[in-house]
């Protein structure tokens, strides 16, 4: 109840201006003031989430927790924050897909079954083009993973001068996005990223939901697996990063893990602001423009990389440095995916719609190519565009650039 009570005060500061509102991605879908930051903040000062009807509690659910909300509120209200907390209190879920969330929640968790799962999900990924599996699980028919054989392992260096957190998504779905990044590092003379063994999940998927001790459980398993060196850690998952570097946060009112956290957090490094500063003086190997214009590539800002830590420039200037890629805007601006973590898995059809907006809005701009550092992003736009019957393809940006620096 106690942490109820900062929810109403948290609350009672909100200006009703409805600011949030307008930016959040889920209302602008549904037209629902419930949908948007305002209104739950009002429902937040009024109902305790420990009461929570099913109603409540489907509310609460349909939040992607992109942070546009905060991004806007002229009183600075941490929006996202509230509502975690309220998830953490409801006594009952909502939702579509209940079992499936859980599943893949308890496979984040405990790294025998996020290999498993990876395992299972890299077979399917062999079906063939017109299986009607593959559909059903939207999977785009170049994916990777598809390949007969998986790539060879990344070798690391001996003696380590930088860190790795690859993420789920590169270490057990995706690897060649690992082995691209250490490509990139070796083609720019930096030095290559050491995967730290007992890595895992970041905690994210666990932190959305409200479970804030599987969340710490998750954090302190990290911050101990990258203990052994004091050295940065790149990581080239910017939602990954995004929950890394709210660690700190996360411990608050443990001195101890707090410091650790702290100090694991100013470790970090964000995947495009490295590379930018590491191209240097190799931008001159990049190869000119050929006679043919350069594909058309289109950058998808991942929210919580726009919204949390503000980093937007450096990957669009990081593309501009190819003189065969010529990048594109979106017509209306950034956008969310509508991923969100689980939420689309809690909410498929409405996770569908926002993406659905996105993609119209971009096939506006005749892309190729889609890029993105967001692990989740990059799944949604692959299945997007499956869905859609799109040829453009989406590619994380680390294989984009590894295929373009010689």
């Amino acid at each position: 109840m106690e942490q109820h009570q900062t929810v109403k005060a948290a609350g009672g500061l909100c200006a009703k201006c409805g600011a949030c509102t307008a930016a959040c991605p889920v209302f602008q879908v549904t037209g629902r003031e419930y949908h948007g930051g305002r209104g739950k903040l009002h429902l937040l000062s009024r109902l305790d989430p420990h009461e929570a009807s099913a109603t409540y509690a489907d509310i609460l659910s349909r939040c992607l927790l992109c942070g546009a909300c905060e991004a806007v509120c002229p009183r600075g209200l941490n929006i996202t924050s509230e509502i975690v907390a309220a998830r953490g209190q409801l006594s009952r879920r909502a939702g579509e897909h209940g079992f499936l969330r859980f599943l893949t929640r308890q496979a984040l968790t405990h790294l025998p079954l996020t290999r498993g799962l990876g395992a299972l999900l890299r077979l399917a990924a062999k079906l063939p083009a017109d299986s009607g599996l593959r559909l059903r699980l939207n999977l785009p028919a170049d994916s990777p993973a598809q390949a007969a054989t998986p790539p060879a392992p990344v070798t690391f260096a001996q003696h380590p001068a930088l860190s790795y957190f690859a993420g789920c998504f590169a270490t057990h779905l995706q690897p060649e996005i690992a082995s691209s990044t250490a490509s990139l590092c070796r083609k720019t003379g930096q030095p290559l990223p050491v995967a730290a063994s007992g890595q895992g999940c970041c905690g994210l998927a666990a932190y959305a939901a409200g479970d804030l001790d599987t969340a710490k459980q998750l954090a302190r398993r990290n911050i101990e697996a990258f203990s052994g060196y004091d050295i940065p850690i790149l990581t080239s998952c910017a939602s990954c990063l995004s929950h890394l570097s709210r660690y700190p946060d996360l411990f608050a009112g443990e001195p101890e893990w707090q410091d650790r956290a702290t100090a694991f957090a100013a470790r970090l490094r964000e995947f495009s602001t490295f590379l930018l500063a590491a191209l240097g003086a190799k931008a001159a190997t990049i190869p000119p423009a050929d006679q043919e214009p350069g594909q058309r590539v289109l950058y998808h800002d991942p929210c919580h990389l726009r919204f949390q830590l503000k980093i937007t420039g450096p990957p669009r200037a990081l593309l501009e440095k190819f003189p065969r890629v010529r990048l594109t805007e979106l017509p209306h601006g950034p956008q969310c995916c509508g991923h969100g973590g689980l939420f689309h898995l809690a909410h498929p059809a409405l996770s569908a719609q926002i993406r659905d907006r996105l993609l119209a809005d971009a096939a506006t701009t005749n892309a190729e190519t889609v890029t993105t550092t967001c692990t989740g992003c990059l799944l949604q736009w692959q299945q997007g565009l499956v869905a859609a019957g799109s040829q453009s393809r989406a590619l994380h940006l680390a294989l984009l650039l590894d295929s373009l620096l010689p």
